[in-house]
């Protein structure tokens, strides 16, 4: 009996070595399987991180670009800046000779007009210096004229004076 029991627990541990190796197996399978996967998962991971750093080194890249872009726009921003300041300063300036020109243009309209009623003082002076020639003109012609007749009053006179004394003469002597 006691090398049945021994037989049998033999058997039992045999059996129970086989369930143990079976589970064992199984667990090996598992654990290989999963050892697939794992490999599988760092493969994949191994390539991500390939792609992951192509990603990154396109993301330098395009971050040197938008550094470029950046310094770029900042410089056309303090361009535009540089020519609103010019502008604003042209601006004022265009206002400023504005102002001035429509000071000048008031100061020459009452310059004008300053000259304007000069200019019709002169043509009243001138009107009156003109009628003051007409009249010394009437003058003139009418002494003119007087001295016309009298030359020949004064002729007439000195013929009839001859005349006469020629006539009495003529009487004397008949």
């Amino acid at each position: 009996m006691a090398l049945e029991k021994e037989k049998k627990e033999r058997e039992a541990a045999m059996s129970e070595a086989r369930e143990v190796s079976r589970k064992a197996m199984e667990e090996a399978a598992l654990l290989s399987e999963r050892a697939m996967m794992v490999e599988e998962a760092a493969s994949r991971a191994q390539e991500e991180v390939v792609f992951f750093k192509g990603a990154a080194a396109d993301l330098d890249k395009e971050k040197d670009l938008l550094k470029a872009d950046l310094a770029s726009a900042r410089e056309s921003f303090q361009k535009m800046k540089m020519e609103f300041v010019t502008g604003e300063i042209a601006c004022h300036a265009a206002e400023e000779a504005k102002k001035k020109a429509l000071e000048d243009l008031e100061a020459e309209r009452a310059r004008s007009r300053s000259l304007s009623a000069d200019v019709d003082r002169v043509k009243r002076a001138l009107l009156e210096k003109d009628g003051a020639i007409a009249q010394v003109l009437g003058i003139l012609n009418a002494n003119r004229k007087i001295r016309k007749r009298t030359d020949t009053d004064v002729a007439f006179t000195r013929e009839y004076s001859r005349v006469s004394i020629f006539q009495r003469e003529r009487e004397c002597t008949n």
